[in-house]
């Protein structure tokens, strides 16, 4: 990875890093700015915020509500009863929402350095015919490449909200009940391996991955801002293309509608979902993590002058992303009724999502110098 580091004592460090961590949006010019013409020394002020403002917590609370899930699975387990059942569906709901702000980066770092790579917890739609296979056959290898499909958060939609699951019986009186609650109980520790791996590789006192992204400074596709736009990319191209566009029978064109497609079907809170991920990506880009506003990639835009058909860039994405958010705010769950019985308010926030896929990837990325080495073959 290019970097370009400073080596600080490390009280003065400590003290820099406070101040780039509080500064205000208009603050967010330190280190490499792409599209800025030119190097400064001192770390960047937006990575600095980005990392410690917006990942590490994302992580964090994603860490935090998988662990309640997991303990709440084995006390249910333990002794089943409605009360613990509908309680684990909460925490299942409020886990899966906190995956979508942290899906953004996913794809670099301990994420993708994982074995499995972390984003194998969001494989939709879930195969439930094999998941039926592995409870009967009492199958628990969930890390297993067959079962790839058969895992995660989508396995847990299923098996808690769908099938003989989805009431008290498939984990009580049911001829494979115990066979059930083991594999809730397999792919809930998969969930929370996998997850705590990845906090502690970002972390300080672990693999330290903040440290690497810190002070990748750069547009390189090296650099921690090669990297971050890449991976923030594909996963919004996953609630463009996977969200909306195959449940649409948009992609391909003219296909029906399916809404067995989409994502949390048997839970239905799709929309929720797709809501919850853009606006991850809303706060990625305007810079707004738990403590507040700081400096986003909205600051690189700005600096760089990038244009749109004539108007500012960053006047284009802002506005979108607020229609897309807006839009499906607006689209009751489940989705999977709403696209079948009134399909134009999710086609409406599909057309948007094709437009800042074009804004993102192309014109965003191409102003800051950063190359998109993802590859795709949906045509955006």
């Amino acid at each position: 990875m290019k970097r370009n580091v400073l080596v600080l004592p490390a009280a003065l460090l400590l003290i820099t890093a406070g101040f780039l961590y509080s500064c205000s949006k208009s603050g967010g010019g330190g280190g490499t700015n792409p599209g800025g013409g030119g190097t400064t020394t001192g770390k960047d002020s937006i990575l600095t915020n980005i990392g410690n403002n917006i990942i590490l917590p994302a992580y964090a609370s994603l860490s935090i509500s998988v662990n309640s899930l997991d303990s709440a699975i084995l006390d249910f387990n333990a002794g089943p009863s409605s009360v613990k059942l509908k309680a684990v569906q909460t925490l299942f709901k409020s886990a899966y929402i906190n995956w979508q702000s942290a899906s953004e980066f996913n794809y670099f770092g301990p994420a993708s350095s994982i074995q499995p790579n972390l984003s194998g917890l969001n494989i939709f739609p879930t195969d439930s015919v094999k998941i039926e296979s592995n409870i009967t056959s009492a199958n628990n290898n969930v890390t297993a490449f067959a079962n790839a499909a058969a895992k995660g958060f989508p396995a847990l939609d299923y098996i808690l909200f769908g099938g003989t699951g989805a009431n008290l019986i498939g984990f009580t009186t049911d001829a494979n009940a115990a066979n059930r609650k083991a594999y809730l109980a397999a792919v809930s520790a998969d969930i929370k391996s996998e997850v705590t791996a990845v906090v502690k590789g970002w972390s300080a006192s672990g693999g330290n991955y903040i440290a690497t992204f810190l002070n990748g400074t750069g547009n390189s596709i090296s650099s921690s801002l090669g990297l971050l736009l890449n991976s923030m990319i594909q996963d919004f191209e996953i609630t463009k293309n996977d969200r909306l566009g195959i449940p649409l029978g948009k992609m391909p064109a003219g296909q029906p509608i399916l809404p067995k497609e989409l994502e949390a079907y048997f839970s239905g809170i799709s929309a929720q979902l797709a809501t919850a991920q853009i606006k991850a990506i809303q706060n990625l880009y305007l810079g707004i993590g738990v403590n507040g506003n700081g400096p986003g990639l909205q600051d690189y835009v700005i600096k760089a002058n990038a244009q749109y058909n004539g108007s500012s860039l960053d006047g284009a994405i802002t506005t979108n992303l607020t229609s897309a958010i807006t839009g499906l705010q607006g689209i009751p769950d489940p989705l999977s009724a709403t696209i079948q019985s009134n399909p134009a308010p999710a086609t409406a926030v599909y057309t948007t999502a094709q437009l800042l896929v074009v804004l993102l990837k192309t014109d965003m990325a191409s102003s800051l110098g950063v190359l998109i080495t993802f590859g795709d073959n949906d045509g955006d």
